[in-house]
């Protein structure tokens, strides 16, 4: 009999101080700046320390903003920003799978032959095996996971209580924190994808030949990227002459090897330890537009009061599709795990299979990109007086209003693996078909009495 256990009772410590000030050099020029520390300490299941994140400048934080009322009667501002943000706390799941101590533990029992056939024997020679027992070594000098944040733009109330904007913003990864392994798998380490300073396990394994041609050839990992740039537009109308509405358009650009803690390709949940860096195998064409990468999105919020004390609301949202691509399977680590083209650059092709729960009605067929989404959702709400501290609401809702059905999700799935020793992948009839799409139009009543 064999039994899996998992005590996963792991923890952590936290710590968190800043610092912060303004300082106003002008009566129109305000200066802010601050620095924040995040400190942790990670502990495995039998409370044996793992990582520290205790060091003074690594764990530092700073934020820089710089203000300018160019109006000199608060209608506008111009403005700079920059700051440093620090993942903390690393999730536990690190701490499960990479820790090690006694947190997964496989046991294997022998029984006896009641009832089994005359012929049968008791099996013996089976010892538990503590799976979890050997914590993956962590890199010289770990860096905290962080990233850097620049923005600056301008805002200005062109008339009375509308006001317009337009904002830039860089966003990138500073360190990232992953599992990798130079040797297929049979060891792992905790790393800072491509930092490669002195001491650390990757800048000493590429330091020996690089010749393509040499099969045994160490592979650099490289750096966990992951650039956003945008350019926002935004109007602003104050809730006066009862209405109110708020616009956006935001053109953007997501591109670099990294998503982040979640990784929507495949659906893999192991922040930290994704299988990305796992592997010098993996890291083809894994550099691209990333999956939430969408050029053109706007956004429009509204309502207004009509003389008669009924609020109207509306919602409309457009989006560009995201990036598509073709997944397939590695040998070792499975089903999509694989780009069999740059990510992110796959084209769309038309699905002829069908098959319940797998509708094809795809928009975007001969594009590198799910279809364009829009949606638009109406609401009124009217109030009911009933005394000086009773009032009853009723409310309704219209979500999807113009029935829209396209796919938001497509199957990506270009191959997978046969499961036959010697045979290759087979291909996916569905590959391209539509697996979420819109949901339909739907209406809501509410009422709610206050007292």
């Amino acid at each position: 009999m064999r039994d899996f256990e998992l005590n996963a009772k792991t923890y952590d410590n936290a710590e968190a101080f800043y610092i912060q000030d303004d300082y106003k050099f002008a009566r129109n020029f305000q200066f802010n700046f601050g620095v924040r520390w995040d400190y942790e300490q990670t502990y495995n299941a039998d409370g044996t320390s793992y990582i520290k994140f205790n060091n003074f400048w690594d764990n530092a934080a700073p934020r820089l903003g710089l203000t300018w009322d160019f109006t000199g009667k608060g209608k506008g501002k111009l403005y700079a920003n920059y700051a440093t943000f620090i993942e903390t706390p690393i999730p536990l799941d690190v701490n499960v799978r990479a820790a090690g101590g006694n947190s997964q533990t496989d046991k294997n029992f022998n029984v006896n032959t009641l009832n089994a056939p005359a012929s049968s024997t008791i099996a013996t020679g089976f010892t538990p095996v503590n799976l979890g027992a050997s914590a993956t070594p962590i890199d010289p000098g770990l860096k905290p996971p962080s990233i850097g944040e620049y923005t600056a733009g301008i805002e200005y109330e062109i008339v009375k209580d509308l006001a317009l904007g337009v904002r830039g913003v860089y966003r990138h990864e500073r360190n990232v924190v992953e599992d990798g392994s130079f040797d297929d798998g049979n060891n792992y380490f905790l790393f800072n994808p491509g930092r490669n300073e002195p001491g650390t396990t990757e800048q000493q394994a590429c330091q020996g030949s690089t010749d393509p041609a040499d099969p045994h050839a160490p592979r650099c990992f490289g750096r966990a990227q992951r650039f956003y740039r945008a350019v926002e537009f935004t109007a602003t109308k104050r809730f006066t002459k009862n209405y109110q509405f708020i616009a956006s358009y935001v053109f953007s650009s997501l591109t670099g090897n990294y998503e982040g803690l979640f990784r929507n390709d495949n659906g893999q949940s192991d922040p930290n330890i994704t299988s990305l860096f796992d592997l010098q195998s993996l890291l083809d064409n894994t550099y691209g537009r990333l999956p939430n990468d969408r050029p053109h999105q706007f956004k429009f919020n509204g309502s207004y009061r009509t003389p008669f004390k009924l609020l109207v609301s509306g919602n409309f949202y457009m989006q560009s599709g995201s990036p598509f691509n073709q997944l397939i399977p590695h040998p070792v680590y499975g089903n999509n795990e694989g780009f069999a083209v740059q990510r992110g650059t796959a084209i769309v092709p038309t699905v002829t299979a069908t098959q319940a729960g797998f509708p094809n009605v795809v928009q975007s067929i001969g594009t590198s990109r799910t279809p364009t989404t829009m949606n638009l959702d109406l609401g009124v709400y009217y109030p009911i007086k009933l005394g000086e501290k009773r009032e009853l609401r009723l409310t309704g809702d219209w979500f999807n209003v113009f029935n829209s059905q396209r796919a938001v999700t497509l199957d990506q799935t270009y191959s997978i693996n046969s499961g036959v020793t010697g045979v290759a992948p087979v291909l996916n009839p569905f590959y391209g078909a539509a697996l979420l799409v819109q949901a339909p139009s739907a209406f809501r009543f509410g009422a709610k009495f206050t007292f």
